[in-house]
């Protein structure tokens, strides 16, 4: 990717300030954030709302970029699923992917989710299996879905990084690990679900150089990023209360399970594995304990 311009959107979010740490040596990164930031030599920034599809459209056309990596979504904690934006955040991707193409883009990375499978059995999620846009049980996954659909239908090289839990450094406190380590750290009870969800956790940072590695790649079509290792929800927060000592604060089945969610969702991560040539570096173990170390600083 060298000498070839990169744009990459979300850059201040959760998974997007992982991989803009990968691509400053990729080539000219320009990125877009709802509040302008200040600009360094390695980065450009653009003040773009990219709910806006004209606002869209405009970026493509300043930055005519060769490569587009498209991280940016509505991720408000417990709201997303089924939050109205989400039309409107697929309506702006697809009026993006369509300038980007007609600008003569090279290559789209999309961040999809495993919310995109119908989560009905307890096999890992093939990239393979044919999904309906009507498969995903919230509006998220659906509306996740039809923008890879777009995708699809242009004539573009893409990637589609279908994501699975991402947990780390900067991510909303509201969320699971971040919740359970605040709780345990001022000595409150740590309420979970009943925590029999089994999924597949994978670091943040080794989420952001899989992401960045995908758009230096020539792999094509959807790529389920995962760590490739099993655990329940109640094994995750039982290894926080060990590291705190305090596992006399977990109180699992306090909270209800949200409802339709599948008992277990996790990837087959073949593709990755081989094609993309990528494998986490971080194990669940070390990452748990880092975030353990990181929201001890914080609560």
């Amino acid at each position: 990717m060298g000498s070839q311009r990169i744009l990459l959107t979300g850059a201040t979010g959760f998974i997007g300030t992982q991989v803009l740490r990968h691509l400053t040596s990729a080539g000219q990164v320009h990125c877009t954030s709802r509040h302008l930031q200040e600009a360094t030599t390695d980065v450009h920034w653009h003040e773009v709302d990219l709910k806006d599809s004209g606002a869209c459209e405009a970026v493509i056309r300043k930055v005519r970029p060769d490569i587009l990596v498209h991280c940016a979504w509505n991720t408000d904690h417990g709201e997303f699923w089924e939050a109205k934006d989400n039309v409107q955040w697929l309506e702006a991707g697809m009026a993006l992917f369509t300038a980007f193409v007609e600008c003569g883009g090279a290559r789209i990375i999309g961040c999809g989710t495993c919310a995109e499978y119908p989560g009905d059995t307890a096999q890992p999620a093939s990239e393979d299996v044919a999904i309906a846009p009507s498969d995903p049980p919230t509006l998220y996954g659906r509306s996740k879905l039809a923008l890879l659909h777009h995708l699809q239908s242009l004539d573009v090289s893409h990637a589609w990084a279908r994501i699975f839990l991402a947990y780390g450094v900067g991510e909303d406190r509201r969320r699971l690990v971040p919740s359970i380590c605040c709780a345990l750290q001022t000595g409150r009870e740590a309420r979970c679900s009943s925590g029999r969800q089994v999924r597949d956790f994978m670091d943040v940072r080794d989420l952001g150089r899989a992401i960045a590695l995908l758009a230096a790649s020539e792999v094509e079509g959807p790529v389920n990023l995962g760590s490739g290792t099993p655990a329940s929800i109640a094994e995750v927060a039982t290894r926080l209360g060990e590291l705190s000592d305090r596992t006399d604060l977990i109180r699992l089945g306090a909270l209800p399970d949200r409802p339709g969610e599948p008992p277990v969702l996790i990837p087959d991560t073949r593709k990755q594995n081989g094609e993309l040539g990528f494998s986490p570096a971080i194990t669940l173990e070390q990452g748990l304990a880092d975030a353990a170390a990181y929201w001890s600083t914080l609560c």
